[in-house]
């Protein structure tokens, strides 16, 4: 009787013994629920920061506004001077001759311009017109011509 208790003893001690070293080696499993749920709303995070993050679309209004600097940089860039040349070219030729040449410069930058917007007029030896407040909407074109870039800034405020 003996044997029999001491064998139940050790079969008992050799399950034990397994049942523990089975509990260090179970894992926890989640449910695929879960895991469905976990990934659709990272999805649908993620889609809503590409909408909430995308830059605006242009709109008419400042593709109107792109077209109305390139047209002003296309006047100021091909009137003729009273020599040879453009008015630019003559103008850009020292900081002398632009100060000379600023007020013809801005009035045919603003020439073909609608009521109530600005246009600023820079170059290397000067600049004419407002700078634009930060506020402003504000579209950009630049005319080159030998000896001179001038950066044209049409813009509302």
């Amino acid at each position: 009787m003996r044997d029999r208790r001491g064998e139940r003893s050790r079969r008992l001690r050799r399950h034990c013994a397994a049942a523990d070293s089975t509990r260090t080696d179970d894992r926890g499993q989640l449910s695929l629920t879960v895991v469905e749920a976990v990934v659709a709303t990272l999805f649908v995070l993620a889609v809503a920061a590409g909408f909430a993050l995308a830059p605006p679309a242009p709109t008419a209004e400042s593709d109107a506004l792109a077209r109305q600097a390139t047209d002003a940089a296309s006047l100021v860039g091909s009137v003729p001077a009273e020599g040879p040349g453009t008015l630019l070219g003559v103008a850009c030729g020292s900081p002398a001759e632009f100060d000379d040449r600023a007020a013809r410069l801005h009035e045919v930058a603003a020439a073909g311009l609608p009521n109530g917007a600005f246009v600023s007029l820079r170059t290397e030896v000067g600049s004419v017109g407002r700078p634009p407040p930060e506020t402003a909407r504000v579209r950009t074109a630049t005319a080159v011509v030998p000896r001179c870039t001038a950066t044209l800034e049409v813009w509302y405020p």
